[in-house]
Order: C-alpha cells, then sequence, then structure tokens
C-alpha cells in the first residue's frame, strides 16, 4: 500500500521536488525569459539579472545548472526562478512542475501564490530598474558618458564588472525627468521614488548630476537606490551623495552586494566585509566573490543577522586609516555577540584592498586576504595605542590597564598568558605583575557570570546583539523592554510615562514604536492594551514587528510588581546618561591631558567629581 504523506501547503516532500527536478529541463524553464544559443556543450545568452554587452549567460544542459561568468549567479531551475521572480522555494518548484506538465497534489497548490508586494512597491521597483538601465546606457554607449567610464577603467575596473554591477553615469541635465516625463509616469510615484529633488516651486529634478552612479540592489537583485561619486575636483559638492531612505531602501537593513554574494558566503561559509563599494567590486574581479559592504555608514546589527545567517566566519577588511580602525572596533563590538567569528584582515603599506590590487595582482590581493589576517584580541590591543604617547609614563600605564581588561575577556587560559606575555615583553613588565592586576578582573568576571537573575533579568532581550541569544542585555536595554511591554499593556503606564516632560527611549527601535503606538492609539481610537496583530499590521516594518513579538513572551508575573516602573524610568532618565556622561567627561579629560591644557584639565576635573558625586547619591538612595 502507498503510504501518503500528510505536509502543510509550503512544505514539498524530498521525493516529490525530485520527481519534477527529474522530469524537467532546465532549457524549458530559462528559454521563456532568455533567448539561448548552442555554442559548444553550452547554451549561452544575455543574462537576465543585469545588463551586459556581451553574452555571459551559460546553461549546462547535461548538469542541469545555469551559470553567469559575469555577475556570478548560479543554479538549477528552482534558482533561477526563485532569483528572477523572488519566488520561495515551493513556489519555484510548483511553477517548474506546471510548466513542464507535471501534476502535483491539491495540497500543494497554495504553495503557487506569490509573494505579496503592492501595486506602490512593484511601480517603484519597476521605475528603478528602469532608472538604473539607463544610467548604464548613458556610462557605456553614449559621448557624454565616456569621462565615467575611463574613471572607472583607470580604477582597474573592467566591461564585465561594470555590466555586473550595473554601474551607471548621470549627466548634468535632468536626463532621468525627462526620461520618465516621456513616458507619462505619475508625478506623485516620481516624488515618492526619491530618486528626484523637489524644489520650492513643487518642480522636481535629478537628485543625480555629473556623478558615476553605484547601484545598489536588494537581496533578490532589484535595484532600490543609488550611490553617486563626483566626477570632479570642486570640493564645494560631496564626494558621495547617496539615495535617501525611501519606501524600498533602509540602509541600516541593506547590504552591498548581498545579492551576488550570498550564494558564495553559503558555500564557503565565509564573508568578507569592505568598507567601500569600490573594495567590494575590486575584491569580485579579482575572484573574491563573498565579498559585501555596508550602506556607506557603520556597520548595523540587522546586517550583521544576515551576514550570520548566511556565514559562519567573517573577515573584517577596513580602510588601515584612522576612521577603517574606528570602525573596525566598532564592528567587532556588533559581531562579538552573534555567532559570527571575526577575523582582521592586515592589508600591507597601509593601503584599501581596492589600492592594493591596482598597485599589485588579483592573486595577491586573495593571498593577503586568506594570509593577512589578525584575531580580535590582537587588533583590540594595537588599537588602544591609537592616540597615546607610549613614551609617557601616563599613556603607557593607561594602555596597560585597558589591554589587561581586553584580555580579562579572553576564556581559554593558554591564549590568555600568551597576550600577558606579549605585554611583558613589549613594556618590560613582570609576567607576576600583570597577573596580580588581572586576578581582580578575572574575579569580577565569574562573580559576574556567577550571579543569580536580578529583578531586571525577568525581562527578555528585545533587540539583542545579533545572533546571540543568551546574551546578556544592558541595564538600559532591560529597563527600556520591560517599560514599553508595560506601557502597551496598561493605559494607567502608559499616560504616567507620556505625561512625563523629556522622556524619551534610547533606543531608536522602541522611541519608533513609541510614536507609532501613539498614531495608532489615536487613528483607531484605543487604549492599552493594543490589538497587537493590529499594531503589527499597523507598524509594518520586519525589525519592529521582531520587537513586538519579544515583548508580548515577558511573563505576565513581571507587570505584578507596578513599584518596577519607577525604577526603570529612573534608569532610562537619570541613571544611563549620567554614565554617558561620566564615560565623556575621562575620555575629554584623557584628551585634555595628553594635550597639556592644564585650564581644561581643571575644568573637566571640577564637572566629572561633580558627576561622580550625583551618580554615588543615587546609588545610596
Amino acid at each position: 500500500m502507498k503510504r501518503e504523506v500528510t505536509v502543510t501547503p509550503t512544505r514539498i516532500p524530498e521525493e516529490v521536488v525530485a520527481d519534477v527536478r527529474e522530469h524537467v529541463n532546465i532549457v524549458d524553464v530559462i528559454s521563456p525569459y532568455v533567448q539561448l544559443k548552442k555554442q559548444g556543450r553550452n547554451l549561452f545568452g544575455v543574462c537576465p539579472f543585469h545588463e551586459e554587452r556581451t553574452p555571459s549567460f551559460s546553461v549546462n544542459e547535461e548538469k542541469q545548472i545555469f551559470h553567469c561568468f559575469s555577475c556570478g549567479r548560479g543554479g538549477n531551475a528552482f534558482t533561477f526562478l526563485m532569483d528572477l521572480k523572488g519566488l520561495s522555494f515551493p513556489q519555484a518548484v510548483v511553477q517548474v512542475a506546471q510548466e513542464a506538465g507535471i501534476d502535483l497534489p491539491d495540497q500543494y497548490q497554495a504553495t503557487t501564490v506569490a509573494p505579496k508586494v503592492d501595486q506602490q512597491t512593484q511601480a517603484l521597483r519597476d521605475l528603478y530598474a528602469d532608472a538604473a538601465k539607463l544610467y548604464h546606457h548613458l556610462l557605456v554607449n553614449t559621448t557624454s558618458g565616456e569621462p565615467a567610464l575611463s574613471y572607472l577603467q583607470q580604477r582597474g575596473l573592467d566591461d564585465q564588472t561594470i555590466d555586473a554591477f550595473m554601474l551607471g553615469y548621470a549627466p548634468s541635465q535632468d536626463v532621468l525627468l525627462a526620461y520618465f516625463t516621456n513616458k507619462a509616469v505619475d508625478y506623485q510615484l516620481l516624488r515618492a521614488s526619491k530618486l528626484f529633488v523637489e524644489w520650492d516651486d513643487g518642480s522636481l529634478h535629478d537628485r543625480f548630476t555629473d556623478r558615476v552612479l553605484f547601484t545598489i540592489r536588494d537581496q533578490n537583485g532589484h535595484p532600490i537606490a543609488f550611490s553617486g561619486r563626483r566626477l570632479t575636483d570642486d570640493s564645494d559638492q560631496p564626494k558621495y551623495i547617496n539615495s535617501p531612505e525611501s519606501q524600498l531602501f533602509d540602509k541600516s537593513q541593506e547590504v552591498f552586494n548581498l545579492d551576488l554574494a550570498k550564494a558564495s558566503i553559503k558555500q564557503s561559509k565565509e564573508v568578507v566585509l569592505f568598507e567601500g563599494y569600490m573594495d567590494v567590486l575590486a575584491a569580485f574581479q579579482a575572484g573574491v566573490t563573498n565579498g559585501v559592504a555596508s550602506m556607506g555608514t557603520s556597520l548595523t546589527p540587522q546586517q550583521v543577522q544576515q551576514l550570520a545567517h548566511l556565514a559562519d566566519r567573517i573577515k573584517i577588511s577596513y580602510d588601515a586609516d584612522q576612521a577603517g580602525q574606528k570602525a573596525t572596533a566598532r564592528a567587532l563590538s556588533l559581531i562579538k555577540g552573534s555567532s559570527l567569528k571575526p577575523v582582521i584582515v592586515h592589508i600591507p603599506d597601509q593601503q584599501d584592498p581596492d589600492e592594493y590590487l591596482r598597485s599589485h595582482d588579483a592573486a595577491s590581493l586573495v593571498q593577503v586576504l586568506q594570509e593577512h589576517l589578525e584575531d580580535p584580541i590582537t587588533f583590540q590591543l594595537r588599537y588602544l595605542k591609537a592616540n597615546r604617547n607610549m613614551g609617557q609614563q601616563q599613556d603607557r600605564l593607561a594602555y596597560l590597564d585597558d589591554a589587561l581588561k581586553v584580555i580579562a575577556e579572553v576564556k581559554e587560559p593558554v591564549a590568555r598568558e600568551t597576550y600577558l606575555q606579549r605585554l611583558a615583553d613589549d613594556y618590560s613588565v613582570s609576567m607576576a605583575a600583570l597577573k596580580d592586576q588581572l586576578r581582580p578582573l578575572l574575579m569580577a568576571k565569574r562573580a559576574h557570570q556567577a550571579q543569580g537573575p536580578s529583578e531586571y533579568d525577568t525581562v527578555p532581550t528585545a533587540s539583542p546583539v545579533v545572533g546571540s541569544p543568551h546574551q546578556r542585555p544592558s541595564r538600559l536595554e532591560q529597563a527600556e523592554q520591560a517599560l514599553l511591554a508595560w506601557m502597551l499593556r496598561d493605559e494607567q503606564i502608559w499616560l504616567t510615562v507620556t505625561n512625563l516632560a523629556g522622556f524619551q527611549f534610547a533606543d531608536v527601535n522602541y522611541e519608533t514604536l513609541l510614536l507609532l503606538a501613539s498614531a495608532y492609539r489615536d487613528e483607531q481610537s484605543v487604549k492599552a492594551p493594543l490589538d497587537l496583530n493590529g499594531f503589527m499590521d499597523f507598524v509594518k516594518k520586519p525589525e519592529l514587528t521582531r520587537i513586538l513579538v519579544d515583548l508580548e513572551a515577558i511573563p505576565d508575573e513581571l507587570f505584578a510588581r507596578p513599584n518596577l516602573v519607577d525604577d526603570y524610568i529612573n534608569v532610562i532618565m537619570r541613571e544611563e546618561p549620567l554614565v554617558e556622561r561620566i564615560q565623556s567627561l575621562k575620555r575629554q579629560l584623557t584628551e585634555a591631558q595628553q594635550m597639556q591644557d592644564m585650564g581644561r584639565v581643571a575644568q573637566l576635573s571640577i564637572e566629572l567629581i561633580q558627576a561622580l558625586k550625583e551618580k554615588q547619591v543615587g546609588n545610596e538612595h
């Protein structure tokens, strides 16, 4: 008797998937979208995922796979439809089966429903796709684009890379506006796209003029924004202009080149994080296809989360200048709580990856990315020396104090001993003295780990450091999570907090949710407790919805202790701002001492003592 398999509509058994795979020809699936011509053993055509001049999209009928030698996309028939149409895997299986004339049981047909994309979003996607094609055409096929094309070629980029990344050129005139006006595109849609700036008289004008354009795509390959680099030396103009955030583009969520890199990242379980777009392009051309960059800003928790879902290891290859090293330190702090294992790439001669490639060759860059690696502790010990005069005893002692705090975080005793020995050798300090100073730090760390949960620890982390569900949230995070959850549940708490003069959440996500909750209450004429499902539909943004789900999971017993509300408010409004102020004063005092500005040292010392007294009084109460 044949066994019946019961599955949900989004789960197709492997035997069914295998049957579809065996009875379909990938050429039949791809041919409706790409005109293929036989060349040797394979078929070739123009890649449907990017603009190109020379066909580099290859289909191997024998192996039933496709591959683009320019942009690097590849896979089977299912992957092709997933990338082309943004389908889920079950949806792609069902569509392939339908196109091959294979009948599937009705229970799987629900998977054919395409992802919901509202009309406005689709219209904006089409607009950006047309804009990217126009800008690319202006770069590679027009006289006006020749200086921009020459600039990119001088930077070492070849035609295939320029095509794969859909690089473009925006002329000085309102070319894009004229193009869409000629196509009778709706004025309001043009406004919403953020492709244009609006003058006081309501007229629209191209946002990007006389700039090389880097096309920013989402992880499904849809163009969603641009970054424009000026071609002149006019210092009155910013070097880069980036698209503002829009309905399509949230820079904290997007990772540059993730659409092309994710297959390589999944396969190698490793991602290389670069600082700039040109670094990613140069590395890609050199054969490093798992490189990405953040959106011209510091790395965000959301970006770390996306990368942690794909990779086990992350190589940070930021610039060697002060800004790049500071960004590396910040990236390490974000990655620390994730499942990613970080290493730092040390580019020789203080060069960035793009510069190194131009002064050497592709093989040399690949070798650097594989061999010139530095572990996070070594990087931090080196970074702590920045802006310190190690010839002065005061700076040297301050460095050793900070270095020991870093070493105290090392779990492995042998590794800890190695770093201590390095300090002892470099600064002529005895190991015994270093161990004596390290011992209380280790004891404090163990005591902290051994402590039972405090009253704040009953609050789950609403927005933890990404990738670490067991990461202990800070006192401020716990207070904000608990208070916001309470406000959404209890009308009296809502009124108490919102009537406090000057109250606001430190975390931008919580403050955003507070503002949205206020708007939702007004629009729906409701009071707390809010209908969570309805509020989620109102919020829409996935990162905010995830926070709401976590807040809903807080145990009910926590809300039976009203006395905690004042504690949470005190932490948010007084304690944490005071801690930040003390830290800031300490940094300023150190800088003033280094500059030997004794007048400023005296003033800052008075302010620091006063702040410390305020903290002590608060602790006593």
